[in-house]
Protein backbone atom coordinates (compact mmCIF):
# COMPACT_ATOMS: atom_id res chain seq x y z
CA UNK A 1 0.00 0.00 0.00
CA UNK A 2 3.01 2.27 0.52
CA UNK A 3 3.72 2.40 -3.22
CA UNK A 4 0.13 3.57 -3.76
CA UNK A 5 0.69 6.53 -1.44
CA UNK A 6 3.96 7.34 -3.21
CA UNK A 7 2.22 7.17 -6.58
CA UNK A 8 -0.50 9.53 -5.36
CA UNK A 9 2.15 11.90 -4.05
CA UNK A 10 3.89 11.73 -7.42
CA UNK A 11 0.69 12.47 -9.33
CA UNK A 12 0.11 15.52 -7.14
CA UNK A 13 3.68 16.67 -7.92
CA UNK A 14 3.05 16.19 -11.64
CA UNK A 15 -0.18 18.16 -11.39
CA UNK A 16 1.61 20.99 -9.59
CA UNK A 17 4.44 20.96 -12.13
CA UNK A 18 2.18 21.03 -15.18
CA UNK A 19 -0.07 23.71 -13.66
CA UNK A 20 2.92 25.90 -12.82
CA UNK A 21 4.01 25.76 -16.45
CA UNK A 22 0.50 25.99 -17.92
CA UNK A 23 0.83 29.71 -18.63
CA UNK A 24 3.69 29.12 -21.03
CA UNK A 25 2.93 28.50 -24.67
CA UNK A 26 3.20 24.80 -25.36
CA UNK A 27 4.84 24.08 -28.65
CA UNK A 28 3.19 21.66 -31.06
CA UNK A 29 5.58 18.75 -30.48
CA UNK A 30 5.21 18.95 -26.70
CA UNK A 31 1.43 19.29 -27.05
CA UNK A 32 1.31 16.12 -29.18
CA UNK A 33 3.48 14.23 -26.72
CA UNK A 34 1.32 15.33 -23.80
CA UNK A 35 -1.83 14.36 -25.73
CA UNK A 36 -0.38 10.86 -26.27
CA UNK A 37 0.30 10.60 -22.54
CA UNK A 38 -3.29 11.66 -21.81
CA UNK A 39 -4.57 8.94 -24.17
CA UNK A 40 -2.33 6.38 -22.45
CA UNK A 41 -3.52 7.43 -18.99
CA UNK A 42 -7.16 7.17 -20.07
CA UNK A 43 -6.61 3.68 -21.47
CA UNK A 44 -4.92 2.33 -18.34
CA UNK A 45 -7.65 3.73 -16.06
CA UNK A 46 -9.74 1.01 -14.41
CA UNK A 47 -13.39 1.40 -15.41
CA UNK A 48 -15.91 1.41 -12.55
CA UNK A 49 -18.16 -1.01 -14.45
CA UNK A 50 -15.65 -3.81 -14.82
CA UNK A 51 -13.05 -5.03 -12.36
CA UNK A 52 -13.93 -2.41 -9.74
CA UNK A 53 -17.58 -3.51 -9.71
CA UNK A 54 -16.50 -7.13 -9.41
CA UNK A 55 -14.19 -6.30 -6.50
CA UNK A 56 -16.90 -4.19 -4.82
CA UNK A 57 -19.25 -7.19 -4.97
CA UNK A 58 -16.58 -9.53 -3.60
CA UNK A 59 -15.73 -7.05 -0.83
CA UNK A 60 -19.42 -7.03 0.16
CA UNK A 61 -19.52 -10.83 0.22
CA UNK A 62 -21.49 -11.11 -3.02
CA UNK A 63 -20.18 -13.91 -5.21
CA UNK A 64 -20.48 -13.02 -8.87
CA UNK A 65 -22.08 -15.47 -11.23
CA UNK A 66 -20.11 -17.06 -14.04
CA UNK A 67 -22.07 -14.88 -16.46
CA UNK A 68 -21.00 -11.71 -14.65
CA UNK A 69 -17.38 -12.79 -14.69
CA UNK A 70 -17.69 -13.82 -18.34
CA UNK A 71 -18.83 -10.27 -19.16
CA UNK A 72 -15.81 -8.68 -17.43
CA UNK A 73 -13.00 -11.11 -18.18
CA UNK A 74 -12.88 -10.89 -21.99
CA UNK A 75 -12.58 -7.08 -21.91
CA UNK A 76 -9.92 -7.29 -19.20
CA UNK A 77 -7.93 -9.87 -21.18
CA UNK A 78 -8.51 -8.12 -24.52
CA UNK A 79 -7.01 -4.88 -23.18
CA UNK A 80 -3.83 -6.55 -21.94
CA UNK A 81 -1.78 -5.88 -25.08
CA UNK A 82 -3.11 -2.33 -25.46
CA UNK A 83 -2.44 -1.57 -21.80
CA UNK A 84 1.09 -2.93 -22.07
CA UNK A 85 1.72 -0.80 -25.16
CA UNK A 86 0.42 2.32 -23.39
CA UNK A 87 2.47 1.58 -20.30
CA UNK A 88 5.56 1.50 -22.52
CA UNK A 89 4.46 4.87 -23.91
CA UNK A 90 4.34 6.58 -20.52
CA UNK A 91 7.33 4.69 -19.09
CA UNK A 92 9.60 3.25 -21.81
CA UNK A 93 11.22 -0.08 -20.92
CA UNK A 94 14.68 1.30 -21.63
CA UNK A 95 14.12 3.97 -18.97
CA UNK A 96 15.15 6.69 -21.41
CA UNK A 97 13.85 10.12 -20.55
CA UNK A 98 11.47 11.54 -23.13
CA UNK A 99 12.74 14.85 -24.45
CA UNK A 100 9.87 17.12 -23.44
CA UNK A 101 9.35 15.94 -19.88
CA UNK A 102 11.25 16.64 -16.72
CA UNK A 103 12.87 13.89 -14.71
CA UNK A 104 10.18 14.37 -12.05
CA UNK A 105 7.39 13.97 -14.59
CA UNK A 106 9.12 10.85 -15.96
CA UNK A 107 9.41 9.39 -12.45
CA UNK A 108 5.74 10.04 -11.71
CA UNK A 109 4.60 8.42 -14.95
CA UNK A 110 6.88 5.47 -14.27
CA UNK A 111 5.33 5.05 -10.80
CA UNK A 112 1.85 5.08 -12.34
CA UNK A 113 3.01 2.51 -14.90
CA UNK A 114 4.47 0.22 -12.24
CA UNK A 115 1.35 0.64 -10.13
CA UNK A 116 -0.87 -0.37 -13.03
CA UNK A 117 1.26 -3.42 -13.79
CA UNK A 118 1.21 -4.43 -10.14
CA UNK A 119 -2.53 -4.22 -9.58
CA UNK A 120 -3.31 -5.72 -12.99
CA UNK A 121 -1.17 -8.74 -12.07
CA UNK A 122 -2.95 -9.05 -8.73
CA UNK A 123 -6.35 -8.93 -10.45
CA UNK A 124 -5.28 -11.67 -12.88
CA UNK A 125 -4.02 -13.84 -10.02
CA UNK A 126 -7.20 -13.31 -8.02
CA UNK A 127 -9.48 -14.11 -10.97
CA UNK A 128 -7.42 -17.14 -12.03
CA UNK A 129 -7.49 -18.58 -8.52
CA UNK A 130 -11.22 -18.02 -8.25
CA UNK A 131 -12.11 -19.31 -11.72
CA UNK A 132 -9.54 -22.01 -12.37
CA UNK A 133 -9.04 -23.39 -8.89
CA UNK A 134 -12.43 -22.56 -7.43
CA UNK A 135 -10.65 -20.83 -4.56
CA UNK A 136 -12.95 -18.38 -2.75
CA UNK A 137 -11.90 -14.74 -2.67
CA UNK A 138 -11.74 -13.26 0.79
CA UNK A 139 -13.52 -9.98 1.49
CA UNK A 140 -10.27 -8.64 2.93
CA UNK A 141 -8.25 -9.37 -0.23
CA UNK A 142 -10.98 -8.00 -2.50
CA UNK A 143 -11.24 -4.83 -0.42
CA UNK A 144 -7.48 -4.29 -0.34
CA UNK A 145 -7.14 -4.78 -4.09
CA UNK A 146 -10.13 -2.54 -4.83
CA UNK A 147 -8.65 0.19 -2.62
CA UNK A 148 -5.29 -0.06 -4.44
CA UNK A 149 -7.05 0.26 -7.78
CA UNK A 150 -9.08 3.25 -6.61
CA UNK A 151 -5.92 4.95 -5.33
CA UNK A 152 -4.16 4.26 -8.63
CA UNK A 153 -7.18 5.63 -10.52
CA UNK A 154 -6.99 8.78 -8.39
CA UNK A 155 -3.33 9.23 -9.34
CA UNK A 156 -4.19 8.71 -13.00
CA UNK A 157 -7.05 11.22 -12.78
CA UNK A 158 -4.83 13.88 -11.20
CA UNK A 159 -2.07 13.43 -13.74
CA UNK A 160 -4.50 13.38 -16.67
CA UNK A 161 -6.38 16.45 -15.43
CA UNK A 162 -3.20 18.45 -14.97
CA UNK A 163 -1.94 17.61 -18.43
CA UNK A 164 -5.30 18.31 -20.11
CA UNK A 165 -5.48 21.72 -18.42
CA UNK A 166 -1.97 22.52 -19.59
CA UNK A 167 -2.63 21.72 -23.24
CA UNK A 168 -5.95 23.58 -23.52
Amino acid sequence: MEWVLETLKGAKELAAFVKSNAGERIELRRRQELQEIVEALRLIYFSPRGVIKLLNDLAEGISPTEDQIAMILPEFNEYEFRVHRMLRRIAPEDGRVQGNLTLRAERILMEISYGKQGVRGKVKDLLNEALSLGKPVSKKNATALRDQILALNEAIEEAEEAIVQAIR
